[in-house]
């Protein structure tokens, strides 16, 4: 069973005790600042699926899990070329490749409210006195039912 240590330990303390990880400190934090910047100017939906993986010669090259979220980048290249230009490279030209492995896994679905915890809603309904209460109770009971 392996063993943990008593204080934690910051990854950035690791990766510069480690002299072969460290020269890859820079790098990734020049590519999380780059991702930051990307996902402001596309949106959360599109940089879940896309990322970007480099800027060499001033091509941004960016990785897209589908299709169709390459197709909207594409469309969206200008917007994306003018706010990576703000990184320490400068960025004029976009190159998205497609990649399906490179997309962030979706959000699982979450699981509804158990038969007993509706059937408590319920209860609860009927007895407030307060209409504004037993009327997001009943929006409540109305989502949980579909």
């Amino acid at each position: 069973m392996p063993r943990y240590p008593a204080q934690p330990v910051r990854l950035r303390g690791l990766l510069k005790e480690n002299s072969s990880l460290a020269a890859l400190l820079p790098e990734a934090e020049r590519l999380r600042e780059l991702n930051r910047l990307f996902a402001r100017a596309v949106g959360p939906q599109l940089a879940r699926a896309c990322q970007v993986a480099t800027i060499q010669g001033g091509i941004a090259v960016v990785y897209c899990g589908n299709g169709a979220a390459a197709a909207r980048l594409r469309a969206q290249a200008a917007t994306v070329t003018r706010a990576l230009a703000g990184a320490k490279q400068p960025v004029t030209e976009l190159k998205v490749k497609l990649r399906a492995d490179w997309a962030q896994p979706s959000r699982p679905e979450k699981p509804g409210m158990g038969q007993k915890a509706v059937q408590a809603w319920e209860e609860l309904e009927a007895n407030p006195d307060d209409p504004d209460l037993k009327a997001a109770v009943a929006r409540l009971i109305r989502h949980q039912r579909g």
